[in-house]
């Protein structure tokens, strides 16, 4: 049975999880690192290309979309090898000039590791051959990376603190256990704070919706008592009564003044 070109979920996961990983152990370190996010879309177009055993042309680069594939003999290795292998071409990278090594090539590396990338998507395929069965392994990236300005490559990532270049739409700094560094992220909580007491927030206004009894700007105000006859007002956390009523709780019926 020919097993499909798309990554199932587990290996998903495992192959973002991989990327983001090597992304974090750059040398040296990176200032703007972007998280990648899985892409379905990516996926999909990378599956189709190793459905093809990467014959013809490969697909030609673009701003929005980059590409790194590789063919191997079957069962030498899953995407854990062939990421390894596109990371150890860092070795003979040099950062300072931009430029690999002799005649060795670091485009898969650059491209692994090119900062503004922020969606991924693989398809790996088991291709027939002459000398006997290979897999095709591909890669999709966007916003795709390698770039030359006037004949001067454009390095992958800019130099710097982890996390200190972030852009002001991704200034949360996600660092898993086994990262050597942070890498940019959205942060999962923009508003930089959290509501106490069961509160819910509400990422669009950054206001707390507060439970029945809580009030306050992160519901931390405790009201006691309960408007037997009256409209809760939340922000003096008090009751406001109804007419005939008084007190705190609205409790009471107040005399009219012309019975005093």
């Amino acid at each position: 049975m020919q097993r499909s070109p798309w990554l199932h979920t587990k290996e998903t996961f495992l192959v973002l999880s991989l990327h983001n990983k090597l992304r974090s152990k750059v040398q040296p370190s990176a200032a703007n690192m972007q998280k990648l996010e899985w892409s379905e879309e990516l996926g999909r177009r990378a599956g189709a290309r190793a459905a093809s055993c990467l014959q013809g042309p490969a697909p030609p680069p673009a701003p929005q979309l980059g590409w790194s594939e590789l063919l191997l003999p079957a069962g030498a290795g899953g995407f854990g090898a062939v990421l390894e292998l596109w990371f150890a071409e860092g070795q003979r990278y040099d950062y300072r000039t931009g430029r690999c090594a002799g005649n060795a090539t670091c485009r898969h590396y650059t491209q692994l590791v090119w900062a503004t990338a922020g969606q991924l998507g693989c398809g790996r395929h088991r291709c027939p051959g002459p000398h006997g069965p290979s897999e095709a392994f591909v890669c999709a990236y966007s916003p795709g990376g390698n770039w030359e300005v006037a004949g001067m490559p454009i390095l992958p990532y800019k130099q710097g603190p982890w996390c200190s270049l972030c852009t002001a739409g991704l200034s949360g700094c996600f660092k898993s256990w086994d990262h050597s560094g942070g890498l940019c992220e959205v942060p999962r909580n923009p508003c930089r704070m959290s509501c106490r007491n069961s509160g819910r927030l509400d990422m669009s206004s950054c206001q707390c919706t507060c439970p029945p009894g809580y009030t306050g700007r992160y519901c931390q105000v405790r009201c006691s008592g309960q408007c037997l006859h009256g409209r809760f007002r939340k922000e003096e956390c008090s009751c406001l009564c109804d007419v005939g009523y008084g007190g705190a709780e609205c409790g009471s019926e107040s005399v009219p003044p012309a019975l005093l």
